[in-house]
């Protein structure tokens, strides 16, 4: 497999394109201060600066990024500069960013990462950084009295834009990879993955309680849905049947795949599961801090998830070596992610709710909690990130070579 590290080298007449580019973009970075558009010339500015970190790490002009991966980020920058798709082109341009950041870090760092994985971690910092963007533009119309939103929809569009901005520059860059001769001639010569893995801790405890305990909580759901089913409230059912049924998910695992997930973890699972559909029994309305609470333990599964997926990948792979501090980063931005795309999912409920009628599935209660959900994402994720990433090794374990294509670019 291709580590991104082998796309720099030192060719004179690729290097002079992306010099090129790059006085182009310096040149681009003015225009936008001399209009006022300090944003603009900010995010350019930091696109320069990572461009031109390679040739600097590397004491050497001629080594630079590709010029063609260059030029393709650059192209967002120049779209808005003559004033063309003003929500759209931010994103496009945090996608570049994070693309040839990660070209920076594989390469000047001890991390490794494929092109494929690439890909996805731009699609991943892309929603990523359009959470902490709708978190921050919000405390600043809070706090400081600015006028930044709208309103509800005007963000949620927002994070939309971000998110089909993410999908966009993968699938552009992943057809980049796939298409380039200087990737296939690296793919050529490059060694055959392997995998290898242990088991990782579990959660401490003891297991005939913790059987116990997720029994209870199972009939608190099943509760919860059979009252749903009486009552007629789609909307209850839904909420309650459906994590009622990822609560049956482990014992699915091991008599189907033959993996036994802790009792420990299974638990975590349920919990989460059951904070969920009771909170769709009104307590989400009744108490604010509810919806934080549920928030924050489901952001944790989510992170261990996005945590096992990534110590899948790098165990599959010679060509993938996350450090430590890599892991708690990639973790916290995917949590972020899929915070932003359950967001859009509740805004899709909603929205399928107005047209066809009834209640809507998932509900949103306006920007505060959007924001809230967010916020709380995050400290789910930072306590994995900081403190339980080891109770998902076993996990990771078993996921090798399952997810092994996303680090591959076979």
């Amino acid at each position: 497999m291709v580590s991104l590290q082998s796309l720099i080298g030192s060719h004179r007449l690729d290097a002079l394109g992306a010099w090129v580019v790059t006085a182009i973009l310096v040149g681009v970075v003015g225009r936008f201060a001399a209009g006022g558009a300090f944003d603009w010339a900010v995010l350019t500015a930091t696109l320069v600066a990572v461009a031109v970190a390679v040739p600097l790490a590397a004491r050497d002009l001629e080594t630079t990024v590709p010029a063609e991966v260059l030029g393709l980020v650059a192209v967002p920058v120049l779209v808005r500069a003559f004033g063309g798709f003003p929500q759209l082109t931010p994103f496009l341009v945090v996608a570049g960013v994070a693309l040839l950041l990660a070209v920076v870090l594989d390469a000047f760092t001890s991390l490794t990462m494929t092109p494929r994985f690439a890909t996805v971690f731009v699609v991943v910092v892309t929603m990523a950084v359009a959470g902490v963007w709708a978190v921050g533009i919000y405390a600043a119309d809070t706090l400081l009295g600015t006028a930044f939103l709208d309103g509800q929809t005007e963000l949620m569009w927002d994070l939309v834009t971000a998110t089909a901005a993410g999908i966009v520059a993968g699938v552009v860059f992943e057809l980049y990879f796939d298409r380039s001769a200087r990737i296939a001639r690296l793919r050529a010569s490059a060694s055959a993955p392997s995998a290898a893995g242990r088991s990782g801790a579990s959660l401490p405890g003891d297991g005939r309680h913790h059987r116990i305990a997720v029994r209870g909580l199972q009939a608190v759901l099943g509760a919860i849905a059979a009252f749903a089913l009486v009552r007629g409230n789609v909307s209850l059912f839904v909420n309650s049947g459906g994590p009622l049924a990822i609560t049956f998910l482990p014992a699915l695992f091991r008599r189907e795949y033959g993996y036994a997930m802790d009792t420990g973890l299974v638990l975590w699972v349920t919990v989460a599961s059951t904070l969920h559909g009771a909170g769709a029994l009104e307590l989400y309305q009744a108490f604010g801090w509810y919806d934080s609470l549920a928030h924050a333990v489901s952001a944790s599964l989510v992170a261990g998830v996005g945590y096992a997926v990534a110590r899948a990948v790098e165990r599959h792979s010679r060509a993938v070596d996350f450090n430590r501090g890599f892991r708690a980063t990639f973790v916290v931005l995917f949590v972020l992610a899929v915070g932003v795309g359950w967001e859009i999912l509740e805004f899709a409920s909603g929205g399928l709710a107005s047209v066809v009628g009834g209640e809507a599935v998932l509900a949103q209660y306006g920007t505060g909690d959007i924001v809230n959900d967010l916020v709380f994402n995050t400290v789910g994720a930072l306590v994995v990130a900081g403190w339980s990433t080891a109770h998902f090794e076993g996990i990771a374990a078993r996921l090798t070579g399952r997810v092994g294509r996303l680090a591959g670019g076979d």
